[in-house]
């Protein structure tokens, strides 16, 4: 009788991705296979809005941009974390790859061609064209030590093609980048039996929650993309331009996170939740829905400023302020039915959200 070990057995990929990604007590998701990057746990569907929205309300087409981002941010991650090169040149047998791909949710793919001049990737089903494009192109370089230029097209949602030259470019490598607001980073995992009690997932690089694709980013991407996207702004196209307030950042950084923000509220006001405010603390527990649950961080306390909803939200830590304000604000005018403002600043090394009616209210 022969007897056969499960010791290399790989687990299910629901059982990889409850265990690759820790929820933290401060309302934030690390990956634990990735140097403890922080992630937002993303609905797909709406982090296409939320592209959208950015190349409208800033009037510039951002697909490079993004896809470089994620290039370079993939690049970084891997060096971090010391993870091992592939070997050989067809993706199909780089085992690990493929894991990290269904964990993430960002789709599957497989080799089209490779010679000498030009090789071609299938991405089927990608979270996003550009994303995707720049995570691939990144493991290909990285595992083939060579730079490649690389483009993509993609006629529809469920698959892009993918073709890499080699390029003899020389570009250096990433450097560490760092959040420019106040963080407290202590790690300190939590269990929720309840966070994963819907997840399904499958081997083709999808996995859902309540029915709705979802998928990590890492903020090291959201950063860098940042840094891309900030040379090029010129104004608040669309949307609004005068609805919130950076304390401490330059004009361009503001126009950014103003971009970033309206959008954000835009997209979770015609979600359509139901917000119900009857004392400043029911905020702790709009927070943890619909912050803490995607990894954007939660409201520490609450303090009310006036009669009509104004309220100044505190929070030691955050994935990102203009992301954390976007949520919040289209809480508040969910809850009012007001147009909102919103002012952000850091005080005493805590972040601070003031959100006030955009209208004077007139006391009778």
């Amino acid at each position: 009788m022969r007897f056969f070990s499960s010791k290399n057995k790989i687990p299910m990929t629901s059982e990889r991705i409850k265990n690759r990604w820790e929820l933290q007590s401060n309302g934030l998701i690390i990956d634990s296979k990735r140097n403890n990057n922080l992630v937002w746990k993303v609905d797909v569907d709406s982090f296409e809005l939320f592209f959208a929205g950015l190349e409208s309300r800033s009037g510039q087409s951002l697909g490079r941009r993004l896809a470089h981002s994620s290039s370079e941010s993939e690049e970084w991650l891997m060096i971090d974390s010391k993870i091992k090169p592939y070997s050989g040149r067809n993706p199909m047998k780089w085992k690990n790859m493929v894991l990290d791909w269904q964990e993430r949710g960002l789709g599957s793919f497989e080799l089209i061609d490779n010679d000498k001049d030009e090789t071609r990737i299938l991405i089927n089903n990608p979270i996003n064209g550009p994303i995707c494009a720049g995570l691939f192109s990144a493991n290909w370089e990285y595992s083939t030590n060579q730079r490649h230029r690389f483009r993509w097209n993609q006629n529809t949602s469920e698959s892009l093609m993918l073709s890499l030259s080699i390029d003899d470019l020389t570009i250096p490598l990433p450097k560490k980048i760092s959040s420019p607001w106040a963080h407290n980073l202590v790690i300190s995992s939590i269990q929720d039996e309840d966070y994963w009690d819907t997840l399904l997932a499958d081997e083709n690089g999808e996995w859902s929650i309540m029915g709705v694709r979802r998928a990590m980013i890492h903020q090291d991407l959201i950063l860098r993309f940042e840094t891309y996207f900030l040379p090029y702004i010129d104004e608040v196209h669309e949307g609004r331009k005068d609805s919130y307030l950076w304390e401490g950042l330059d004009e361009k950084y503001s126009k950014l996170w103003t971009i970033f923000s309206d959008t954000m509220r835009e997209i979770f006001f015609n979600q359509g939740h139901h917000i119900i405010i009857s004392k400043e603390h029911d905020w702790i527990g709009v927070g943890r829905r619909h912050l803490a649950m995607n990894g954007l961080g939660t409201i520490d306390s609450v303090k009310p400023i006036d009669d009509y909803g104004g309220i100044e939200i505190f929070f030691s830590s955050c994935f990102h302020p203009a992301i954390f304000c976007g949520v919040l604000s289209g809480c508040w005018e969910r809850a009012y039915g007001r147009r909102v403002k919103s002012e952000f600043r850091i005080e005493s090394g805590t972040n601070v959200i003031k959100l006030i009616s955009f209208s004077e209210i007139v006391r009778q």
